[in-house]
């Protein structure tokens, strides 16, 4: 791929930018977001002129972008199942490639639609197929999985492309598909497994099988509130609050063999030894809290979907240790991660993108039409009022 494509991932506090020219890195860096929490644009203005930085201004100002890749973690996902017919007739007749190439019918006043994927096709009312063409039928539908975020947040990023002066097409990718998608091994995504991803400030939830993404959430809890939490219970400094977790950090404090603390200063400036154990039990809580509503959500929503005994976990807010014994022990399930998630992270958002370009929404391509149409419009006015005016001599 020849095209100068600039990713830009919105995730936790940081955005993550890298410029690919063909098909290597050229420029790869990331920057504070500020009036962004939890996958929420909570101050717009704010949230824009984080995205003045320099470095990103300097690519955007000196590279000929030929498009703009916005991963998104938003706070807020929707993912509907919707039957699309293709043919009805009185007669059978053969499904022909051209057949499978329908598209969703999906319809919202306050969602737009990111991702379209197909869940298979039904013959007849009867068979659920992945691929049917050359079967007879007189009646065939398409199952798609339609996921959507808010208008709300898709107008934001199309007012910050306006103020940053972007002309070029825009996809808006969402990281927990292209995640699901990437980061999974091939043996799990065809058997059938939960995927848990613990984010710096959001979980995402998804179920995938037969490679297949049948359904996905988002939980409001993520690496950050182990830090929050101890801050808050031991009514200690941020600063200390992090150094504690990052250095006792466990969700299985039972575990621990040897004894150790560390000396903090509470807020009210007084010094405290701070035990492992005592830390571990604090995060023990909201890791517990975390995995049963994962569960929970996962009992109700796998029902005549999918029938699996696997979970596979991945996020930062998923290292700290006894995190696979304690996820064992809620789920009673086989555990799995990938062993170079680390690298496979870096580069999930571009494999995904290569795969599916010619399936993703053109964001800008609509506002462009849109705007064409009102040009049109409004020439034409212009045009009448003219006429107007020469035939009753005004002006």
């Amino acid at each position: 791929m020849k095209d100068k494509l600039l990713f830009v991932n919105i995730s936790g506090t940081n955005s993550k930018v890298k410029l690919i020219e063909n098909g290597e890195i050229s420029e790869n860096f990331d920057f504070k977001i500020q009036g962004y929490q939890k996958g929420k644009i909570i101050e717009q203005d704010s949230f824009i002129e984080s995205f003045k930085n320099p470095k990103l201004s300097r690519v955007l100002n000196y590279q000929n972008i030929n498009k703009i890749i916005f991963g998104i973690s938003p706070h807020e996902i929707s993912s509907k199942i919707e039957k699309v017919p293709i043919y009805d007739l009185d007669s059978t007749k053969p499904v022909e490639e051209k057949d499978l190439f329908i598209k969703s019918n999906f319809e919202s006043d306050s969602d737009s639609l990111l991702h379209s994927m197909s869940l298979g096709f039904i013959l007849d009312g009867k068979d659920v197929l992945s691929n049917p063409t050359g079967m007879h039928a007189t009646k065939v539908e398409a199952i798609k999985l339609n996921v959507s975020v808010s208008n709300e947040y898709v107008n934001s990023l199309q007012e910050l492309c306006k103020s940053l002066d972007i002309t070029c097409p825009i996809n808006i990718i969402s990281n927990s598909i292209a995640l699901t998608t990437e980061l999974i091994d091939e043996e799990n995504k065809d058997f059938g497994c939960f995927h848990i991803n613990i984010g710096d400030d959001l979980t995402e939830l998804s179920m995938i099988q037969k490679n297949k993404i049948l359904d996905l959430a988002v939980i409001p809890v993520g690496k950050d509130n182990f830090y929050k939490d101890i801050e808050i219970s031991l009514d200690i400094t941020p600063k200390d609050a992090k150094l504690l977790v990052e250095n006792f950090g466990t969700v299985m404090p039972e575990l621990i063999q040897e004894n150790d603390h560390l000396l903090v200063h509470t807020t009210k400036g007084q010094e405290e030894k701070i035990s492992n154990k005592r830390v571990g039990a604090i995060m023990r809580e909201r890791a517990n809290e975390l995995l049963q509503i994962s569960k929970k959500y996962f009992d109700e929503k796998s029902k005549g979907k999918i029938s699996t005994n696997r979970i596979f976990i991945s996020g930062p807010g998923s290292k700290y240790e006894g995190f696979d014994s304690l996820l064992k022990y809620v789920f009673q399930n086989f555990i799995y991660r990938n062993p170079d998630e680390k690298n496979a992270s870096e580069n999930y958002l571009f494999n995904y993108y290569i795969k599916e370009y010619k399936n993703l929404n053109n964001f800008k391509l609509n506002n462009e039409s849109k705007n064409i149409f009102n040009s049109t419009i409004l020439n034409n006015n212009n045009l009448i009022k003219t006429k107007l005016k020469k035939l009753l001599k005004i002006g």
